[in-house]
């Protein structure tokens, strides 16, 4: 949790799961909640039946993050509820390039809100400068994602009013994980 204190201050969750109610994306990294959190899977359901979109980052394919059964919502529990909208799997290794792409998309599409860039990030610059020397070829190689899937990820991201990123473990205990 070195890393999200770093960013945030503080080493614990940054919003709660009413926060979802009022999401129209999540985007979802690093962490496996149909096994350790079915709350949080109830309402990424909850958030797709709204017309939400949920994104997986995951390089396995967990099976809860592509269906689940919720026993608390009866059609759910028989035929189960689709989670994720669209579900990215990069190669062991190949999340950083996954994210550079994503975000490399973003900023050709100018999606960036950049009185907030300005006003709340440091070294932005530098960042924007390394995604531009980036070849896309290069980081859709590295990822293991095909650009058509990364591409629908960034359209989806720009389109989103409230989107909220979620990880876990996973991400916080990844070596680049700041």
């Amino acid at each position: 949790c070195v890393a999200v204190k770093q960013v945030f201050g503080c080493g614990t969750a940054s919003l709660t799961l009413e926060d979802l109610a009022s999401a129209d994306l999540a985007f979802f990294i690093g962490a496996n909640p149909a096994s350790n959190h079915p709350r949080l899977i109830t309402q990424l359901v909850e958030l797709r039946r709204r017309g939400g979109t949920v994104i997986v980052v995951n390089p396995l394919k967990e099976l809860g993050l592509v269906r689940f059964r919720v026993p608390s919502l009866p059609l759910s529990m028989i035929f189960g509820s689709r989670i994720s909208d669209l579900y990215l799997q990069p190669k062991i290794g190949g999340d950083i390039a996954l994210l550079k792409a994503l975000l490399k998309g973003v900023l050709e599409q100018e999606g960036q809100e950049t009185g907030f860039v300005q006003d709340h990030t440091t070294g932005f610059d530098e960042v924007r400068d390394d995604l531009q020397q980036c070849d896309w070829g290069t980081l859709v190689t590295e990822c293991g994602v095909p650009r058509q899937q990364v591409d629908a990820a960034v359209s989806a991201l720009l389109g989103a009013k409230r989107g909220i990123a979620l990880w876990a473990m996973g991400l916080t205990h990844h070596v680049h994980g700041v």
